[in-house]
């Protein structure tokens, strides 16, 4: 009874992180931004892996009962997913701190590049004019004044 629980749950735990890998990868699912603080890598992007990990170690499980009688094709299929294993485990463990280049999608490269630019919407919201530019994001209108000249200008 308990083999059924544990497998069910990674199951479940493999297709969510699967799922929600490929959405955060296709630029569909970006709430893990929100991991970002807590991490410094990238926990949406690595859960794409941690998944692939999850799966292949549940499909290893079940393979290894067979593997053991005897079948030697299937001893190699077992070596063959207990390295897909190993390697997503890694990718997505050091995923959670830091992703090479290659493994980002576009949509982050562009994204750095609009914040590096200053076209992204906070970066535009900031500028002189924008909703939030002025002391500490409040807008200038709303700001009490800096000084009595300040002051005598907005009164006019």
């Amino acid at each position: 009874m308990d083999d059924w629980i544990q497998i069910t749950i990674l199951g479940v735990m493999s297709v969510v992180l699967i799922a929600s890998g490929i959405l955060a990868y296709r630029n569909k699912y970006v709430a893990w931004l929100a991991l970002k603080s807590f991490f410094p890598g990238w926990p949406g992007l690595a859960g794409l892996y941690l998944g692939i990990a999850f799966a292949s170690l549940l499909v290893l499980s079940v393979l290894m009962d067979v593997a053991t009688r005897g079948n030697p094709l299937l001893g190699l299929v077992v070596l063959v997913l207990f390295a897909v294993f190993v390697t997503s485990l890694l990718t997505g463990i050091v995923g959670m701190f830091w992703l090479p280049k290659f493994l980002l999608p576009k949509w982050i490269e562009e994204m750095a590049d609009e914040i590096r630019r200053g076209d992204d919407p906070l970066s535009r919201d900031l500028r002189p004019g924008g909703k939030l530019h002025g002391r500490l994001g409040v807008p200038r209108a709303q700001q009490p004044p800096r000084s009595k000249e300040e002051h005598d200008e907005r009164s006019e």
